[in-house]
């Protein structure tokens, strides 16, 4: 019912603190997670997750947007549910997992477009390229757990594979790409403080 709550049905309004002091986020990992669709020779889509191993997450004191984001994720672990398929995806056609096991994003700048919604940039690195990015972000919600907060966001980004060195463009019999180009990533993120000075409202 907790999870329930924060990823479905919490409206929050703006945090507040009573000190200014940066707040340290600890990434609960176990109920974050990073999806990824991608077309399927043009009449279909396949789905597939990719663990988040490691997160960190800043915000300054008074605000619930952060200032930085820093993410690993295993892609050596990416997993949509057909071995034959994760097989293709780890090789060196794709992921290349045995020469870069992991992929990383790194905030650069975070603005804020209102209380509950910001944009992110920053740099994605895949297998051995780094490009920029920027994607909005949502707050979902906050509740207080034991003596501190635990915090729901969720984001949107689409990228272009080709742009990191991802270039299979196989084709099947009739000429249509086996696998598209573009693909969409979506991320849910929970995490804990347990600082003091926080205090929120919300509205059911």
């Amino acid at each position: 019912m907790r999870r329930l709550i924060v990823t479905l049905a919490l409206v929050t309004v703006p945090l507040a603190a009573a000190s200014k002091e940066p707040v340290v986020w600890k990434a609960d990992l176990v109920h974050s997670r990073a999806e990824f669709t991608v077309s399927h020779l043009v009449v279909s889509k396949v789905w597939g997750h990719i663990p988040i191993t490691a997160l960190t997450i800043v915000n300054p004191g008074g605000t619930i947007v952060p200032r930085t984001i820093d993410a690993v994720l295993d892609v050596s672990h990416e997993d949509t549910d057909n071995h034959d398929r994760d097989r293709d995806l780890r090789s060196p056609t794709y992921f290349d997992v045995a020469r870069y096991p992991t992929m990383t994003f790194r905030s650069t700048s975070i603005s804020a477009v209102d209380s509950q919604n910001f944009n992110v940039t920053g740099n994605l690195t895949i297998k051995n390229v780094t490009k920029p990015v920027t994607f909005s972000a949502h707050l979902v919600g906050i509740i207080p757990e034991g003596n501190g907060w635990r915090v729901g966001y969720s984001s949107q980004l689409q990228i272009d594979r080709r742009d990191w060195g991802i270039n299979d463009a196989r084709l099947n019999a009739a000429g249509v790409l086996l696998v598209g180009y573009t693909v969409d990533i979506g991320l849910t993120v929970e995490a804990l403080t347990n600082d003091p000075g926080l205090h929120a409202t919300t509205n059911q």
